[in-house]
């Protein structure tokens, strides 16, 4: 039986994280033409300043910003998933309990800051005029999530590897084995 003491607030943020997207999966069944008309709103409101008053360029990052509400679902979801996995491994190999708390709040709260990183950047980048501007006025969201999220996978890796290679067996029992 696994010991959850020790990455419960790590999975409960990966729990967040996918709830998050999973929400704004559901934005988008219900109200993606008004997420769109919001997008295209900013962009217009812009037009002459940012965009030379060419409403093709404004077309072509609200199309664009439409991308990263999709990434933002997706990489929520996805990331949110896997750092659950990361932090039962770790507590499946009986890490020790500082590596299963790292771990986990590692993975976790960088499925959910990744997820933020380009909701924040769809959501700025008609009124900045560019999805690269966005992308750079919130990049510190993005190096900070994907690093600590980046860090939990080597350190899950270098773990496993030692559990299972240098250390010898491991005194957990996956479910079923015998």
């Amino acid at each position: 039986m696994l010991d959850f003491t020790h990455i419960r607030y790590g999975i409960a943020v990966a729990l967040v994280a996918i709830l998050f997207g999973g929400l704004l999966g559901l934005s988008f069944g219900c109200c993606e033409d008004s997420i769109k008309g919001n997008l295209r709103a900013s962009a217009d409101a812009v037009l002459d300043k940012h965009y030379g008053g060419d409403p093709n360029k404004a077309v072509q990052t609200v199309s664009k910003s439409w991308v990263y509400y999709k990434r933002a679902h997706l990489h929520s979801q996805t990331m949110g998933i896997i750092a659950i996995v990361f932090a039962l491994l770790t507590a499946g190999l009986n890490s020790q309990p500082k590596f299963q708390l790292g771990i986990s709040l590692l993975a976790g709260l960088g499925s959910l800051g990744y997820g933020v990183f380009w909701l924040l950047a769809a959501m700025l980048a008609p009124g900045m005029g560019s999805t690269h501007a966005a992308k750079e006025s919130v990049a510190l969201i993005a190096q900070l999530s994907g690093g600590a999220f980046f860090v939990s996978g080597v350190a899950v890796f270098v773990l496993v590897l030692l559990k299972l290679f240098v250390l010898g067996k491991t005194t957990s029992k996956l479910p079923g084995a015998s």
